[in-house]
């Protein structure tokens, strides 16, 4: 009797073990198609506003301060007029939609305002509606560090695209928004609809199998309201879906990408499991079966984690947007398109921004796929500390000029600790983005190192909102953002703080976060001394 007792727990544990192992490959396996779903939704995304970009920000003028030896604003609305007249002539094909209903110049603190049609025949006056959509938005364009907005605005002729930038007087102070209003079937048509059919949504090795975005997903695009302004299609209602909402200066759109049901088992090696029956698993009376069952539930889940791991590789590679944007800026100024100084300084500060951010991205997401394999390595040596502060904050510093923010290096002293140079580059500027990204325009971030015992504990502080108290542990996390971000402009993956721990932690190190009295964020990270390593 002892023996069969023995051996009933054993089945009924391993019938318990097989069940939560199952559940949990189940919900895996669904959590990493809405991964795919989300990417897609993504890539979406990026892909409609390189079109944006290139077909209405020539239009409008380049935002920011006026230098004073150029053209002082108010600037005449006949210059977009005739700029949109060269765009729908010139052979590139840069005008997407010619169907414009509104150009316009609009004061934010004075009076000069004005407004045409696309023929540039005077309007009586801008629709109040467009005057109210973009007041609001355009005071969030420079702290988040955005140049151009649009919104999605209910007008006296129906809901209008606005698309506009912002300039400062550089003498008189005044500042003007410079816009154009576009139907929204317009963009359905010549953005949405385009950017479905031709940019490439499918993960590279499905391509063989799956040859075109309208065999893998479908996609829909609405409003604030609800309202469904582009949708591809609506024929795999019962695939896995994904959402992305954006803020309220890139529209305050929600795009929904929906993948085809029939390719689940495509997209997950083996299949996604099925419900476990209840009734089999009580009848199943072999633990023998029962543990070659959980036996093979295992080797399901390494597959399905080495996926985990393969699916933030390939994201990187995906990524294309970054170099189809830095290809029309360098395109642009090559075939000599750009037809003023304005154009061309807008194109060339778009490759550098671009090339900036797709390869931060591809540095963070390729070294988060190593981790997670467990192929971190690191080689450890004396280094100079404030040497390698200097270095990175030389690098980082035109980066961040346009804004108008210093990058300040304190040193308490000369000290040398233990590290990789390459990784200690990579935890500083990751830091140094962070500060950047979240604190305010022409305030300066702080950066510095001291020697603590057998430690060098650097540091990076700067003058942003600052991180809750409960929020400081969870931060480190992969894929992490606060909830005060969610409307922020930026997509970034959440991976930035979660590299630095990896970093940190593969030199012996440690971090943490603090407060600063005068309001920020300080982040530390502590790595040992030559001595303190042994």
């Amino acid at each position: 009797m002892v023996g069969v007792g023995v051996g009933a727990i054993v089945t009924v544990l391993a019938a318990i073990g097989a069940v939560r192992s199952r559940a949990s490959i189940r919900a895996t396996a669904i959590g990493s198609l809405g991964n795919f779903a989300s990417v897609a939704a993504e890539q979406f995304v990026n892909g409609y506003e390189a079109r944006i970009r290139q077909s209405f920000v020539q239009i409008l003028p380049l935002p920011g301060t006026v230098d004073p030896s150029k053209r002082r604003d108010p600037l005449p609305v006949t210059d977009m007029v005739e700029m949109m007249a060269y765009l729908r002539n010139d052979p590139c094909h840069c005008l997407v939609s010619p169907r414009v209903t509104a150009i316009f110049r609009f004061g934010l603190d004075t009076d000069d305002s004005e407004a045409l049609d696309p023929t540039g025949v005077r309007l009586p006056a801008l629709d109040p509606a467009i005057a109210a959509a973009v007041r609001a938005p355009s005071d969030s364009l420079q702290p988040l560090g955005v140049r151009f907005g649009f919104v999605l605005a209910p007008t006296a002729i129906g809901n209008q695209f606005i698309f506009f930038s912002r300039r400062v007087d550089s003498i008189s102070r005044h500042r003007f928004l410079y816009g154009i209003a576009v139907p929204p079937a317009a963009i359905a048509e010549g953005i949405f609809g385009e950017t479905f059919r031709t940019v490439r949504l499918v993960p590279r090795y499905l391509l063989a199998a799956i040859p075109s975005n309208d065999q893998y997903l479908e996609i829909d695009v609405a409003g604030r309201d609800g309202v469904v302004l582009y949708s591809s299609g609506h024929r795999f209602g019962d695939g896995p879906t994904n959402a992305l909402g954006l803020p309220v200066v890139r529209g305050a759109l929600t795009v929904t990408a929906r993948l085809n049901p029939k390719l689940k088992d495509t997209l997950i090696p083996g299949g996604v499991p099925g419900p476990m029956p209840v009734r089999e698993l009580v009848l199943s009376g072999l633990a023998l079966l029962l543990f070659l069952a959980i036996g093979a539930l295992g080797v399901h889940a390494g597959e399905l984690a080495r996926l985990r791991s393969d699916f933030a590789s390939s994201v990187t590679h995906e990524l294309r947007t970054p170099l189809t944007q830095i290809r029309l800026a360098t395109e642009t100024v090559l075939h000599g398109r750009s037809r003023s100084p304005e154009a061309t300084a807008r194109a060339l500060t778009s490759v550098v921004g671009e090339t900036r951010r797709l390869q931060q991205l591809i540095d963070n997401v390729l070294h988060f796929s190593r981790a997670e394999r467990r192929m971190t390595r690191v080689r450890l040596e004396p280094m100079d500390v404030a040497a390698a502060l200097d270095e990175v904050a030389a690098l980082f510093r035109p980066l961040v000029a346009d804004r108008g923010i210093t990058v300040e290096v304190a040193l308490a002293d000369g000290p040398v600790a233990r590290a990789d140079r390459n990784a200690f580059r990579q935890i500083l500027l990751n830091l140094l983005d962070n500060a950047a990204r979240f604190g305010p325009d022409h305030a300066p971030i702080r950066m510095g190192a001291e020697a603590h015992g057998l430690a060098v504990h650097c540091w990076v502080e700067d003058r942003g909102p600052g991180i809750p108290l409960p929020d400081r542990q969870r931060v480190w996390q992969p894929f992490v953002r606060l909830t005060r971000d969610h409307e922020s402009v930026s997509t970034g993956t959440g991976l930035g703080l979660a590299v630095v721990k990896e970093l940190v932690d593969a030199q012996g190190g440690r971090c943490w976060i603090d407060g600063v009295a005068v309001g920020g964020t300080r982040v530390t990270v502590s790595f040992p001394t030559t001595e303190g390593s042994g």
